[in-house]
């Protein structure tokens, strides 16, 4: 199994440049937000200025969409150990809605 802070690491740093390129796009006169990586008890919360842009499960790896600031929703919208790095589904504001 590949490191999972190795994983996490590459992962924030493609939700970074996803949501970057989205401002410089279409806000380009927006200041650029303060992005954190705050490890909690069983997962990992990326932060997005005053916003959570998603967690990351500590067990298994799963990319999981907020609900709060402190829960996740149900499902898994992707994976930091697949062939994407569990960026397939994400977007400038957080991982895809379930379709």
């Amino acid at each position: 199994m590949p490191d999972l802070q190795q994983a996490i690491q590459t992962f924030f740093e493609g939700c970074k440049r996803i949501a970057e390129a989205h401002r410089q796009a279409n806000y380009p006169r927006n200041p650029a937000p303060e992005w954190k990586l705050q490890e909690l008890q069983k997962r990992f919360r990326i932060v997005n200025g005053s916003g959570v842009h998603c967690f990351i499960d500590k067990a298994t790896g799963d990319v999981l969409k907020a609900e709060t600031w402190a829960r996740p929703a149900k499902h898994a919208r992707g994976n930091v150990f697949d062939e994407h790095n569990g960026l397939a589904k994400m977007g400038p504001y957080g991982p895809a809605y379930l379709r």
